[in-house]
């Protein structure tokens, strides 16, 4: 192992709560990533279940006794992790973030929200800039995975500008939703555009809640005091709702052509990427 290996790592993006959305399929698969997450070098993981509208957010009562469930079996398992409730909400025009369980550990500063995998809209996208931020701070997840931003990079500028976070995947950087993808990550990456990165783990196999791959993948590519930052430093500050600061650098415009050849493919395989 290598020194920076025993970095303590904060996963601010999991969908471990089973029964719900597409992650854990059962109480069993829910403890095997806890217990994966411990051996990986995780310490702490907040639980984020997609809420897709206001009628999921009435059923706060539900994912909060869910959590608590979790919470006592992964102490009587002996497993460490600290677990956080917290949520994965999908852009909407009833977007509600008074919930406790719309802001990660309850810190009321920062959301996790998350796009259309698909083009979305200027109009959509400029009455989120226009309004959202009245409010709280959005930290957007997987942006290297929309469409919008893969068709225009500087389009993740333009959010971050305007005082959002971005948290990739840490797939996306090892590249394992594809090469374009992996090469969008490392674009954002070069431009101080990411904040936080995540495992955004569904299951303990295909998406599994692991980081310590990825934490050292950027500790060699870019510097071990950058992957502390967006692993260990800033998701804490995110629970804790302290001030998260960046020096984005704006990105040079990719050239169509050169993200263009994926667009069609990507397409036709947005709906293998589960949020």
């Amino acid at each position: 192992m290598t020194a920076h290996s025993t970095i303590p790592l904060i996963d601010t993006h999991a969908h471990i709560l089973p029964f719900w959305d597409d992650g854990a399929d059962s109480w069993e698969t829910a403890l095997a990533m806890v217990k994966q997450a411990e051996e990986d070098g995780i310490v702490e993981a907040v639980c984020t279940p997609h809420i897709l509208s206001k009628q999921e957010f009435q059923q706060e009562s539900i994912l909060l006794g869910r959590f608590e469930e979790l919470s006592k079996r992964v102490k009587e398992a002996g497993l460490h992790v600290r677990l956080y409730m917290g949520s994965e909400i999908f852009i909407h025009p009833e977007l509600d973030l008074q919930y406790r369980i719309a802001t990660p550990a309850g810190n009321g500063r920062y959301f996790l929200v998350e796009f259309p995998m698909s083009l979305t809209p200027e109009s959509v996208t400029q009455s989120f800039l226009n309004e959202i931020f009245k409010a709280k701070i959005p930290v957007i997840a997987h942006p290297e995975r929309y469409l919008r931003i893969l068709n225009n990079p500087t389009e993740a500028y333009r959010y971050v500008e305007r005082g959002a976070l971005l948290q990739l995947n840490a797939g996306s950087i090892l590249g394992n939703f594809g090469q374009m993808i992996r090469e969008l990550s490392h674009f954002l990456l070069d431009a101080n555009l990411v904040h936080l990165v995540a495992s955004d783990a569904h299951d303990v196999h295909s998406r599994p809640l692991r980081l310590r791959k990825a934490f050292d993948y950027v500790s060699h590519k870019w510097s071990e005091d950058k992957a502390r930052q967006l692993f260990n430093e800033n998701p804490a500050k995110m629970l804790r709702g302290d001030v998260i600061r960046s020096e984005p650098k704006p990105p040079q415009q990719k050239t169509k052509t050169k993200w263009g050849r994926y667009m069609k493919s990507f397409t036709k395989k947005m709906g293998t990427f589960n949020g």
